[in-house]
Formats: structure tokens, C-alpha cells, sequence
């Protein structure tokens, strides 16, 4: 199973564009439908530290479709929009809070990816912020995961994707989003992890 996480809570953003490319380049490259799991922000509800604490066996639904998307994966694309050349809080939240014990196999055995979303030129800083952050994960929980070295930049994402994540006929950005799918694809296959 590959999941998607499209990590910006804002309705019909940039990122669910850059997701739903994501998505439509895995179909394109012979994955089934139905092993594909994206995980839109809109309903985001994980609590800040400060807040109520996660508890594995009784989260909500959009935790647990978080919860259901990323232990199942072998492959895991997290995209996040540049705010302020920053990743998202959501996202950023997202990895502090189940950066823990008891979701341990939502991080181990398993191939992230970075992409970072931006309606201009950007992207870069959440992509390599989220690769250096999740890199830092796997290695203090002592698991066996790979932070794939291949990230995306989505620029000028409404130029390049309809709202469903079609393409506008950009045949630049439409390479690198299939290339940046294909390798990180390959990549799980070579490690013989399941998509």
C-alpha cells in the first residue's frame, strides 16, 4: 500500500493538487487503485502537545485514517505547502505527536518521500526540512526506514495541476512529478517492501 499524506488543512489547496498529481502519476505507473491511500488535511484535528494526548485505540477519524494509511504503507509521499519558507504546523505537528512508542509501525519498514508545494517558486526548504525531520525520527526510535534522497518542488502548482490533479499541459513539471513517483517507487521495490 503507498500513502499519500497532503498535509495543508486548507479546502481545495495547493498541495490536494500536487497530491492528486502524485496519485494520477502511481495509476499511470500501473499501481492499483486501491493501494493507493490519500490522506487530505482538510479535517485535521491532531492535538497540539498542550492538548488532549493520543490514544492509539481511541482516536478519531481523521487520526485514524492517518493511523490506517501509514502503518499499512511501504511507500509514504508526505507533501507539505511553503509557508514562510516553513513546512506546515499540521504536518509538523503530525510527525510530533505520532513520533511515538505506539505508532511505532507507522514509521518502521517503510520509504518517505518529500515534496514541498508552493503556487510560485518554492518548495524546497518543507522538502528538505521534512526529509532532515523524519531522517531524525528513524534514527532516535531506531528503526529500519528510508528517507529517499529524491524530493519534488511543486512550483507554480496551479500553472501545472487542475484542482483533481490533472495536468495543464506544463511538460516540464509533468516529467519531474513522474520521475519524482518513479523513483521513489523503484526505490520500494528494490527493498522488497510491498506497495
Amino acid at each position: 500500500m503507498i500513502a499519500i499524506l497532503s498535509g495543508s488543512s486548507r479546502k481545495n489547496s495547493n498541495t490536494l493538487r500536487a497530491a492528486k498529481g502524485v496519485r494520477r502519476s502511481l495509476l499511470e505507473l500501473g499501481v492499483p487503485e486501491n493501494d493507493i491511500h490519500l490522506v487530505d488535511f482538510e479535517d485535521y484535528d491532531v492535538p497540539f502537545y498542550n492538548g488532549d494526548n493520543l490514544d492509539r485505540n481511541n482516536l478519531n477519524p481523521f487520526q485514524q485514517k492517518v493511523l490506517d494509511a501509514m502503518s499499512h504503507a511501504s511507500l509514504i509521499f508526505v507533501l507539505s505547502p511553503e509557508y514562510n519558507w516553513f513546512p506546515s504546523a499540521e504536518i509538523i505537528n503530525l510527525i510530533n505527536r505520532f513520533g511515538d512508542k505506539q505508532f511505532l509501525d507507522c514509521w518502521d519498514g517503510k520509504v518517505f518521500c518529500t515534496c514541498g508545494i508552493s503556487s510560485g517558486r518554492g518548495g524546497r526548504i518543507p522538502a528538505v526540512q521534512l526529509s532532515y525531520v523524519i531522517n531524525k525520527l528513524i534514527n532516535v526510535m531506531n528503526l529500519q526506514s528510508v528517507v529517499s534522497a529524491k524530493i519534488f518542488e511543486s512550483q507554480f502548482t496551479p500553472k501545472a495541476l487542475d484542482a483533481d490533479g490533472n495536468s495543464l499541459g506544463n511538460e516540464e513539471y509533468d516529467r519531474g512529478l513522474l520521475q519524482f513517483v518513479r523513483y521513489n517507487l523503484d526505490i520500494s521495490r528494490r527493498l522488497n517492501l510491498k506497495d
